[in-house]
């Protein structure tokens, strides 16, 4: 397993809790919109609007990485930082992409494969559900090898082409030094 792996785990974990502080927030718009309109009848209406929080959550996420800090709120609780391959500050075009590959993706690939069962498409072997659900597990298992073995850099580094790396030596999950 590759060292850092632990401590980018619990960032991510940390980082996730404040992904679904986002997706909870949203919950009374949506209950007003599916409540006072006819939308919420609508298949399309729930692909579009569970697409909402991993937008905003990949935009948080950019940003802090592309940001002087380097890093997501939960990097920076365990000494970590993003940036370019060759050590540069991560631009926020390439942090953009490296967030969509490793939030939105995985994150609306689960959307639709929830919004898809509501609807039934297990039983009416929808196309797009029954695929989604083959490629969340696919992408779940294709970023855990990528990201546990070899160099650690996951799809959305090799994407992105970044790199996390620790701020300084010390206790895992020390606050990094700003």
């Amino acid at each position: 397993m590759h060292p850092l792996a632990a401590r980018r785990a619990r960032a991510h974990l940390t980082d996730c809790v404040g992904y679904l502080g986002v997706a909870a927030a949203l919950v009374p718009t949506g209950i007003l919109v599916a409540t006072t309109t006819d939308l919420g009848t609508r298949q399309w209406y729930g692909h579009l609007v569970s697409a909402i929080p991993p937008a905003i959550a990949t935009m948080i996420a950019a940003r802090a990485e592309s940001g002087p800090r380097r890093a997501t709120w939960g990097k920076r609780r365990q000494g970590l930082e993003v940036a370019e391959a060759d050590g540069a500050p991560l631009t926020l075009g390439r942090a953009l992409a490296r967030n969509t590959a490793k939030l939105f993706v995985p994150w609306q690939l689960g959307h639709t494969v929830a919004v898809g069962a509501a609807w039934g498409g297990f039983e009416d072997r929808d196309p797009l559900t029954l695929t989604a659900s083959v490629a969340v597990y696919a992408v779940i298992g294709l970023y855990a090898w990528t990201t546990l073995r070899g160099s650690g850099r996951g799809v959305h580094d090799l994407v992105a082409d970044s790199r996390v790396a620790a701020l300084a030596p010390g206790p895992v999950g020390a606050p990094s030094p700003s």
